[in-house]
């Protein structure tokens, strides 16, 4: 049984894109920290990040030199430094409003 850990990266608050909101207009978007969860297993690294009210389209990553950038909407970058994974792996999907983003975890390299 693989054992999964976690830890939750601080933003301004523990609900800090839960706002009120009735009627059928889009929430209104505030500048505060999204919530980032990262879970670890023997194998693989998620990210798992709340990004409500875009669409799926509107968002974009990049990985580069070990940090994953999020932009969403055009405007609102996250920046996270990651462990060592294997770059290639890469797998995203979002649902929900919730951004999943999977990688394999990176194997030391053997050098002879």
């Amino acid at each position: 049984m693989k054992r999964r850990t976690g830890f939750r990266v601080p933003g301004k608050t523990e609900r800090g894109w839960m706002i009120p909101h009735t009627g059928d207009a889009e929430p209104p978007r505030m500048d505060m920290e999204p919530i980032v969860e990262i879970y670890r297993t023997d194998d693989d690294l998620t990210v798992a990040i709340d990004l409500p009210g875009f669409e799926e389209e509107e968002i974009q990553l990049r990985f580069i030199s070990g940090t994953l950038t999020i932009i969403a909407g055009g405007s609102r970058v996250t920046v996270l430094a990651l462990p060592p994974v294997d770059p290639d792996s890469m797998e995203s999907r979002y649902r929900h409003g919730v951004l999943e983003v999977r990688f394999s975890r990176g194997r030391p390299i053997r050098i002879d």
